[in-house]
């Protein structure tokens, strides 16, 4: 198996939003906001290249601009045009050519790219997985999940109903070597999804476990326990989750997915007496 780092869009977000209880005093001191208070975010997907042959993806981005209103456009500081497209073609692969895409969770910046602007499937041939609890929450109408799962979120799963495959936290392994993982915290339903002993692009003949973190972790900024974003529907989950596997992925050297960080698509990460966990080594990728 071979995992290639894709961008999928870039985007902003507001500052104090993406750090929640860290003041801004701190935080901007490895992070500059423009006089929006906006940081320079990056949606990041992976091409999942499978021993069988199969094709799949690691997360779709927020999806065609053109999906969004002119607001939401100068809200979200969207490219005008959609960049998965471009990264894919430059690795010479189609939408037509992808078996399967895996949502760490539904938000729209994840799973924005699952339909076109008329409606149908982006990925004609591809099903879809991500974790049973957050289909559930998707289709819950829960009034506390209020803006989570918006109503263009909600019709795309239900226009996919048949591609979609919710995988049970009792089965994880829904592929050889490819775990979907409880991430509780940014969501209920969230995944971390856990890849054993793969090739990563630009590190040939180097295998390595990776797992991303969906929103548990976006970028190599949010490695303390109390960084975290404001949108994490569960926040406290969100530091248990962290003080469960940062252990384990600085100890076994695993490899630790960003999807979010405008500079890197990952590390490796060491423990720190002082500052709980640092980068020990960062992974830019190739593109």
């Amino acid at each position: 198996m071979k995992l290639t780092p894709l961008t999928a869009n870039t985007f902003a977000s507001d500052g104090g939003a993406m750090f929640g209880l860290v003041p801004k005093g701190i935080w901007h001191r490895f992070c500059t906001a423009n006089d929006q208070n906006l940081i320079p975010q990056r949606a990041n997907a992976w091409l999942i290249e499978c021993d069988d042959g199969k094709k799949g993806l690691l997360e779709t981005g927020c999806g065609d601009p053109d999906w969004f209103s002119d607001r939401e456009r100068t809200h979200h500081q969207l490219e005008e045009t959609w960049l998965l497209p471009q990264s894919l073609e430059k690795l010479g692969v189609s939408f037509e050519a992808i078996d399967f895409i895996i949502l760490s969770h539904a938000h729209w910046d994840h799973a924005g790219g699952l339909m076109d602007n008329d409606g149908n499937p982006t990925f004609p041939n591809a099903e879809i997985f991500l974790r049973e609890d957050e289909v559930n929450c998707v289709q819950s109408d829960d009034p506390l999940l209020f803006k989570s799962y918006p109503p263009k979120i909600q019709e795309t799963f239900e226009k996919l109903a048949d591609r979609i495959f919710p995988v049970p936290d009792e089965e994880p392994e829904f592929l050889p070597g490819i775990y979907l993982l409880p991430a509780q915290g940014h969501t209920e339903g969230q995944a971390g999804i856990f890849f054993t002993e793969t090739e990563i692009s630009g590190l040939e003949g180097v295998k390595t476990s990776a797992l991303f973190t969906g929103d548990n972790c976006p970028t190599q900024h949010h490695l303390r326990m109390v960084l975290q974003t404001a949108y994490d529907t569960y926040p406290l989950k969100t530091r248990a989750w962290k003080r469960e596997w940062f252990p384990r992925i600085a100890k076994d050297g695993v490899l630790l997915l960003f999807t979010h960080d405008p500079e890197a698509y990952g590390a490796w990460i060491d423990a720190d007496e002082k500052k709980e966990y640092v980068i020990k080594e960062i992974y830019t990728g190739n593109e």
